[in-house]
């Protein structure tokens, strides 16, 4: 069967019309006049308060992230050292430090802060020679 979308639609002949007031499809509705009051929507304060959540983070996981970065600090002036003892700097190596640098962020336990600290010390001590070059 070939379905063309060009023609238009017409009525059914077979379709019967109905006078007004002859029995047909009426909604169910009830006698009374007066239509029942709609209230106002309340406003969805639920809504605002899971929005309001997913912008906070977990002092756990902040807490990792800062580990990581600080292991990822560790692995980079590392393969900075072996690329220095190979004769070169790689720039991969360089960019890295660089980026590790500017995420900092507080980690919310001070032991691991001042550790961090130490990494980054050490990591723009790194950067500065390197600019030297």
């Amino acid at each position: 069967m070939k379905i063309e979308s060009n023609r238009p639609t017409l009525p059914s002949a077979n379709a019967k019309r109905s006078a007004p007031g002859e029995a047909g499809f009426s909604p169910q509705t009830p006698q009374s006049s007066a239509a029942p009051s709609v209230k106002a929507a309340a406003p969805t304060l639920a809504a605002h308060g899971i929005l309001a959540l997913q912008g906070l983070e977990d002092p756990t996981a902040r807490r990792a992230r800062q580990i990581r970065r600080g292991h990822d600090s560790l692995d980079a002036l590392e393969a900075l050292r072996l690329g220095l003892l190979e004769g070169a700097a790689p720039g991969a190596v360089r960019t890295a430090l660089d980026r590790l640098l500017r995420e900092r962020d507080d980690s919310g336990d001070d032991a691991l802060n001042a550790v961090i600290n130490d990494i980054d010390v050490r990591v723009a001590v790194e950067l500065a020679k390197l600019e030297q070059r």
